[in-house]
């Protein structure tokens, strides 16, 4: 595989970026087809000693609306980036490494998550395709 020029790479990060963020916002927006709309199948899903993988987004929607109820149940409303990093960039792929907060609807941290996302341009569009990740405890400050 060739590698990247630097203008190419900041141009694939700009559009794996702009794929992470619909993903946050479709979560945040709290509608199940929103953010299944940024994902690519099948999705995988490594958390807690368990690997998911959805093999359609209508089965990702079936299985996945119970999770979401359960985060609003225990007081989130939504999630932002802490910080993002790109350590490997290729034309098609990018793993970004991320940290990213749980917040209650007055703002307040509720929980601090390290990952990485895998995100893929398959047919044109970047989507995420793999999150890996655990919880980081809620002591760190954003």
């Amino acid at each position: 595989m060739t590698a990247l020029s630097p203008a190419d790479r900041t141009g694939v990060i700009e559009e794996a970026r702009a794929a992470l963020d619909a993903f946050l916002d479709g979560l945040n927006s709290h509608d199940m087809e929103q953010w299944t709309a940024t994902l690519h199948f099948p999705q995988i899903r490594v958390h807690e000693g368990a690997v998911t993988v959805w093999q359609t987004p209508e089965e990702y929607l079936k299985e996945s609306q119970g999770d979401l109820t359960a985060l609003l149940a225990s007081g989130w409303r939504r999630s932002g980036w802490l910080e993002v990093g790109y350590p490997q960039v290729s034309a098609v792929q990018v793993h970004a490494a991320v940290r990213f907060g749980r917040y209650d609807a007055d703002g307040r941290l509720l929980g601090v998550f390290d990952s990485v996302y895998v995100v893929t341009r398959q047919e044109g569009r970047w989507g995420v395709l793999a999150r890996i990740g655990f919880d980081s405890g809620t002591d760190e400050q954003a």
